[in-house]
């Protein structure tokens, strides 16, 4: 332009987005032409000016009131979204979509073949539960496959008991003869192969009191077969107990004393009963897990052990029918067993051993085999609406020694119904906050196999992500009060789950009042709340193990049992060939309202825990469960005997930390700002994480894959439990320097738990 300046803005080193590469710019500026002031000089540009300014003020005002109307609209909903919560209407709806009928449907299904961990069979049934949860609706689902170490009979060579004399067999057992091809001859899961002979010694449960008793009557197991009736413990601390005395191999039994105990006229398919040819399957291993691969996941590409280097049983055992056990115990013509010993079989004078003029042996033929063998979990998934990476698991294991109508096909049953019913939900428009996963585990009776395999893949994510493991396995074993087993913070949960689920068996009662009246923590009190087992101490094995034990997740088990005053073990027909869905129509639950009453409290139970704001886990319940495990340990083994060996001052004085930390934190969650989504998650979060803060990474002494300091299966008895375990293996040996050591780490991670609840590494001492 003629007569301008131009001034020249040199290159700036450096990127800029608004200009690409480019960063030359000139600015020419004009010089003024004589006379040109026009509208805004003088008087009147002034007023102009002052009218422009104030019509861009009151606009500016009114597109402020726009804008701001606007955006704070999309934060409100944002927000409503994020303080999602548990809703009693949702509650209704899940339960009201759950049907009886539909359950009668689903266990006849299941149970209308056997359908063995690693068999054609439970593949099949896998991948047909998969598709299942797709026809549901679920977001996600996965066929998991491993590769594990399983046990079978071989089909062409039966195993045998027989007692012989000389050169001539006086007995033998026949073995089962099953029309249904699918169904394995009775075996015991994992005993190695071979052929025994020897005298025999009856030792009744096989418990190690029982051998102590033997001992102490002067009765030598060494080189000698050992036959023990089922019930009290885990059949494979049997079989332990009875290596560890030295005998070269086991038969067990069911004595109609625990299972027949109105005689054998009164048995299926008369009553409940187990009939006199009844033999209960079962595996003897102890730990969980593939064998070959632990604490790693059995996958392609990880190194297996050796199987002489693994944790197996070393001596061969065989499980037979009372009306064969009959025919042994009358070989036993020696010391004359205790009151207490003495079992049901009529026409058996229960005798301790064998004189030494008696010649006659049992004789024990087992051909099993141990084969690798691929096993498969079913996951699928319902992706949470505001917190995904937060999980809630339901899990229920697939396989069954024979139909398993009750043991777990009754659980399958109800994990179906729930699956359908939620996935019903999802299709309405309703999600869960949190996400829910459904698994169907392979491989359970082997030893926990399929989920212990799952959370060893997982365990990382796991340890961040997971809230609760919820689980169902022998759903419906009896039809007189509910059941639940959970980490003592969840025990008020499923309290009031069950308060909102009409009670089966009687008009206006709930569950949970049958269950108080049933099964009262106070008998003597007419309002005491309904007993919540720990988990650890006289519950069944199952998926739950590696959740808790291993990962330290928080995990529940729930189920419909029978009458508590009834001194049996377990239901009677448990684990075999009479466990059909005729049993269950006919003897538990002939309408299903059982199953339905079981599985609404799964739902219920599982709903609260994925829905709710603030999770409903009550960390002073666990504040207590401590102070109790210490009364405990301070009565089993005497204050004066610790005393004098050990110093519990500093354990009592973490047990208080963290009682008060406990309470510091209800009263901080109570009070809460719910307006703040964050300040929330992160209180859940140390709820979430409280269970992790128990474990030990090194594991218990001998068993790394007990991660928990608190719980873990006894040493001595898998079924039942031990309470700060490594502690109190080290008192049962009476090493006290090592219990000394397992003391200290104990207080220590109290401690440090209490600290973590109340943000103690922030705050300091």
């Amino acid at each position: 332009m003629p007569g301008s300046t131009t001034l020249s803005m040199s290159e700036r080193s450096g990127y800029s987005r608004w200009a690409g590469d480019i960063d030359n710019i000139d600015l020419q500026i004009a010089p003024k032409e004589p006379g040109s002031e026009g509208w805004f000089s003088g008087r009147k540009g002034l007023v102009l000016r002052i009218l422009v300014l104030g019509t861009l003020f009151v606009f500016g005002l009114i597109l402020g009131y726009v804008i701001r109307r606007s955006t704070h609209g999309v934060p409100s909903k944002v927000l409503d979204s994020l303080q999602q919560d548990y809703s009693q209407d949702i509650s209704q709806q899940l339960m009201n979509k759950m049907k009886a009928e539909n359950i009668e449907t689903n266990l006849r299904w299941l149970t209308n073949q056997s359908h063995v961990g690693g068999s054609e069979e439970s593949l099949a049934m896998a991948r047909q539960i998969r598709q299942k949860l797709r026809d549901f609706g679920f977001d996600a689902t996965q066929l998991k496959r491993y590769k594990v170490l399983l046990s079978y009979p071989d089909r062409t060579k039966p195993n045998t008991v027989s007692f012989v004399e000389g050169d001539n067999t006086l007995f033998h057992t026949t073995g089962q003869q099953y029309s249904d091809l699918s169904l394995f001859q009775p075996y015991n899961a994992y005993s190695p192969n071979g052929t025994v002979e020897g005298k025999l010694v009856y030792a009744n449960y096989g418990r190690m009191e029982d051998f102590k008793k033997l001992v102490d009557k002067g009765i030598n197991c060494t080189g000698r077969i050992v036959m023990m009736r089922y019930g009290k413990i885990y059949r494979g601390d049997k079989v332990e107990h009875a290596a560890a005395a030295g005998a070269i191999g086991v038969v067990l039994y069911s004595d109609p004393a625990d299972y027949a105990i109105n005689g054998a006229n009164d048995t299926y398919n008369v009553s409940w009963w187990l009939p006199r040819d009844g033999v209960q399957t079962g595996d003897i291993r102890a730990g969980m897990g593939d064998p070959l691969t632990p604490m790693y996941p059995a996958i392609e590409n990880v190194a297996r052990l050796p199987e002489s280097e693994a944790n197996l049983p070393t001596i061969p055992s065989q499980p037979i029918s009372y009306k064969d056990a009959e025919q042994f115990l009358n070989m036993l013509d020696g010391q004359t067993a205790p009151i207490d010993w003495r079992g049901g079989i009529k026409n058996v004078n229960y005798k301790l051993d064998q004189t030494d003029n008696n010649d006659r042996k049992m004789k024990l033929e087992v051909y099993n085999k141990r084969l690798t063998k691929d096993i498969y979990n079913v996951i699928g998934t319902i992706r949470g609406a505001v917190e995904p990476d937060r999980y809630v698991i339901v899990g229920n294991h697939r396989d069954a020694w024979t139909y398993g109508a009750i043991d777990p096909s009754s659980g399958t049953a109800c994990f179906l119904e729930l699956a359908r019913a939620l996935g019903q939900m999802v299709q309405s428009g309703w999600r869960p906050r949190r996400t829910i996963i459904l698994a169907s585990w392979g491989a359970e009776e082997f030893g926990t196999i399929g989920s212990t395999e799952w959370v060893e893949e997982n365990i990382n994510e796991l340890s961040e992500k997971a809230v609760a493991y919820l689980n169902i396995d022998a759903a419906v074993n009896g039809n007189q009060t509910l059941w639940a087993g959970a980490s003592p913070h969840l025990s008020q949960v499923i309290q009031e789950a069950a308060k909102q689920v009409p009670c089966p068996h009687h008009e206006g009662m709930t569950v949970y009042q049958q269950w108080a009246k049933s099964l009262p923590v106070e008998p003597r009190k007419s309002d005491s709340p309904p007993k919540v087992l720990s988990l650890h101490n006289g519950v069944k094995r199952s998926d739950w193990d590696a959740f808790l034990l291993l990962a330290g997740i928080s995990s529940l088990d729930v189920s419909y049992t029978k009458d508590p005053n009834l001194n049996v073990p377990f239901y009677p027909v448990y684990h075999t060939q009479y466990e059909t869905f005729d049993y269950m129509k006919r003897f538990i639950d002939p309408d299903f309202s059982v199953h339905l009453g079981t599985v609404r409290v799964l739902g219920e139970t599982a709903l609260r825990l994925a829905d709710s704001f603030v999770l409903p886990m009550n960390c002073s319940l666990y504040a207590d469960a401590l102070s109790t495990y210490v009364s405990d340990l301070e009565t089993h083994y005497g204050k004066s005997n610790l005393h004098d060996n050990l110093f519990l001052g500093y354990l009592k004085h973490a047990v208080s930390q963290f009682s008060q930390a406990s309470e510091t934190m209800q009263e901080v969650i109570a009070t809460a700002d719910r307006t703040n989504p964050l300040v929330v998650r992160s209180h859940n979060d140390k709820l979430m994480q409280m269970e992790r803060h128990m474990l030990n990474p090194s594991g218990l002494p001998g068993r790394p894959q007990y991660r928990h300091l608190l719980f873990a299966p006894s040493q001595h008895d898998s079924y039942s439990g031990a309470t700060f375990p490594g502690l109190v293996d080290a008192i049962e040996d009476g090493d006290w320097v090592a219990a000394h050591q397992q003391l200290s780490i104990i207080t220590v991670t109290i401690e440090s738990a209490a600290k973590n609840m109340d943000d103690g590494v922030i705050k300091g001492q």
